[in-house]
């Protein structure tokens, strides 16, 4: 056993005989605790034994090396402790002289072989750090292995080793018992606290992600802050981007009287600006934030505490400010970390309610626009009607789900067939929705079916204005297939050229363009008549088509439309056939490069 502290030891060589002239005394400090076989306890004891040691003149690198060491071998005496061992304590000694330091440790373990060299471990390894550790701290290892309990001795020599003094006084003594027992008060004190703490975070943690009521959760958890924090009030602040503003949350405690503008000015800029634009928490008291002046005009300026802004990730979120009505009574770093840490979980439910908001209105759109897209297929024909002799083919499909693009396919005059396709500039919403108003305008001028130059003047009339006032416009092709002459009678808005191919495979383009719909109120818009005689095709489009890219960004172009129209071996295929081969053809020249435009266009073939 050791003797106590600031007893002296004598060293004799046979205790039976004479001793012999003792020689210079040895003055010895003593330290003794017994922890019970659990973690806890283990940690409080070797924080004990480090605060001895620095008090026997050991420096602050020792006693950290010491404590490391101490709690390895503490943990490992818990951890492989016998079931009937858990039961009895673990014992420390120390013994401190004038040059070096020795630890004896008392385990209820099985016991194990002490390598003489212990080596780190692999990466892998479930063990062997602990004892690489230990013996790398000290200078000297012993472990004695017993049926019934282990010692392991420790020593160390003393970095700078110190005079010989006097034993403590009893006076001396006794004030350092009455320190440690402060001490021992203050930790009982602390760890309350930091239970109480924990216990809120743990909860919170199992409350993070599951939704809920964000304003009951922040309510709930700024409360906890404040009885563990000692704050009389607390104020919190969220960050709005556009425009970039501090928008009020909540108050604490609940019906709190201290009004929102709890904090002081700094140098002309709120405390909260400041604070969220520096990253720092920022301190404010009564009268001088920050020493800077006199508070403003109306500023609570009895009030004293502490602004820290939140992030998550790079993000400002906000702020929250903690408040005391007496400034006597600072904020401790152990509070000030419990702010940072309840915070912290508070801008992580904040932004997961933000991003399940955000989640949540994405499906509403994403709804809508499936919504619309069924909408504008539903404005698009069942089937094409029939005009013998003339076959048809057609097909729209948008870059997003809803496009700018539509056609439509209408019997007009004695026997014949009004064919338009249009592209309102623009795609998504607002380029469906005039393609839609569009649609319905030209249904509605169907006395004017076979003249199709005065149906686009009376069109861009009556819709110039709606278009002009959103800045859009739209380019419109009109045809009316006459079956009794064999003819197409055409006008174009600013549309893509008419292709039009022979039956010897001859193609042209036909432009008679005039200005898109909605630019100029009082175009006149001019006819083309064509014949399309037996085995002719005609090819009516959107700019979708021509400018489909290669993944190199080259053209599809409508030279090379033209050329696809008018090869030989597809002028006696079916007008579906045709049609599909086109979107296969298109396909492979964009190579699985998704659409760009929006790719629409209807195909005529003269069929005798």
């Amino acid at each position: 056993m050791l003797p106590a502290a600031g007893a002296q030891a004598h060293v004799n060589a046979n205790a039976s005989e004479p001793a012999p002239d003792p020689g210079p005394t040895i003055h010895l400090n003593g330290w003794r605790a017994s922890p019970g076989c659990d973690f806890g306890p283990v940690r409080s004891a070797t924080r004990s034994a480090r605060a001895f040691m620095e008090a026997c003149g050991l420096s602050e690198t020792e006693g950290a090396a010491w404590e490391l060491a101490l709690t390895e071998a503490g943990n490992n005496a818990v951890q492989h402790a016998t079931e009937a061992g858990r039961k009895l304590p673990i014992e420390f000694e120390v013994l401190c002289d004038p040059r070096s330091v020795e630890v004896r440790i008392v385990d209820h373990t099985p016991g194990f072989d002490w390598p003489e060299d212990p080596t780190l471990p692999e990466p892998d390894a479930e063990s062997g750090r602990g004892l690489f550790l230990i013996r790398t701290l000290v200078d000297e290892s012993r472990y004695f292995r017993h049926d019934s309990a282990n010692l392991l001795v420790l020593r160390r020599a003393r970095e700078t080793p110190v005079e010989e003094c006097a034993p403590a006084s009893r006076e001396e003594l006794a004030a350092q018992l009455e320190e440690c027992d402060a001490a021992l008060t203050n930790m009982t004190s602390e760890l309350a606290s930091s239970y109480e703490s924990l216990t809120a975070l743990f909860r919170y943690s199992a409350e993070l992600g599951t939704g809920g009521d964000l304003k009951d959760f922040a309510g709930r958890l700024v409360g906890d802050l404040l009885l563990v924090t000692g704050a009389d009030h607390a104020v919190v602040r969220l960050f709005r981007q556009e425009p970039q503003r501090l928008e009020l949350f909540l108050t604490a405690p609940p019906g709190d009287a201290v009004p929102p503008e709890v904090l002081v000015p700094h140098k002309n800029v709120c405390t909260e600006c400041l604070a969220l634009a520096t990253r720092q928490d920022i301190w404010f008291k009564p009268g001088h934030p920050e020493g800077e002046g006199e508070p403003a005009p109306g500023t609570t300026a009895s009030l004293a505490g502490i602004c820290h802004p939140f992030f998550v990730g790079d993000k400002p979120v906000g702020t929250v400010s903690l408040v005391r009505d007496a400034e006597e009574q600072p904020f401790t770093a152990a509070q000030i970390s419990l702010l940072h840490t309840f915070v912290d979980f508070l801008g992580i439910q904040i932004t997961n309610a933000r991003l399940l908001e955000e989640r949540t209105q994405a499906l509403l759109v994403e709804r809508e626009l499936q919504i619309a897209s069924e909408i504008q297929r539903a404005l698009l024909p069942d089937a094409l009607p029939r005009c013998p002799p003339f076959v048809l083919a057609a097909s729209a499909e948008a870059a997003r789900q809803v496009g700018g693009d539509f056609y439509d396919a209408r019997p007009a005059g004695d026997g014949g067939l009004f064919l338009v396709i249009a592209d309102v500039m623009g795609k998504g919403v607002p380029a469906a929705f005039f393609a839609s108003m569009l649609r319905n305008a030209v249904r509605c001028l169907q006395s004017l079916y076979e003249h199709p130059g005065r149906l686009l003047t009376k069109l861009n009339t009556g819709l110039c204005d709606d278009l002009s006032r959103v800045d859009m416009f739209a380019t419109v092709q009109v045809a009316y297939l006459d079956a009794r002459r064999a003819t197409v009678i055409t006008a174009s808005a600013g549309h893509s050229p008419l292709i039009v191919c022979s039956a010897e495979g001859r193609a042209e383009l036909v432009s008679n363009a005039g200005l898109p719909l909605g630019i100029e109120p009082d175009t006149v818009y001019e006819e083309t008549r064509l014949p399309l005689s037996p085995g002719a095709w005609a090819l009516l489009y959107t700019d979708g088509l021509t400018e489909a890219r290669a993944p190199d960004g080259t053209l599809f172009g409508e030279d090379r439309l033209a050329a696809w129209l008018a090869q030989p071996d597809q002028l006696k295929q079916p007008a579906p056939a045709r049609r599909k081969d086109l979107l296969r053809t298109l396909a492979d020249y964009r190579e699985g490069t998704p659409l760009s435009d929006d790719e629409t266009f209807i195909l005529v073939c003269h069929r005798p």
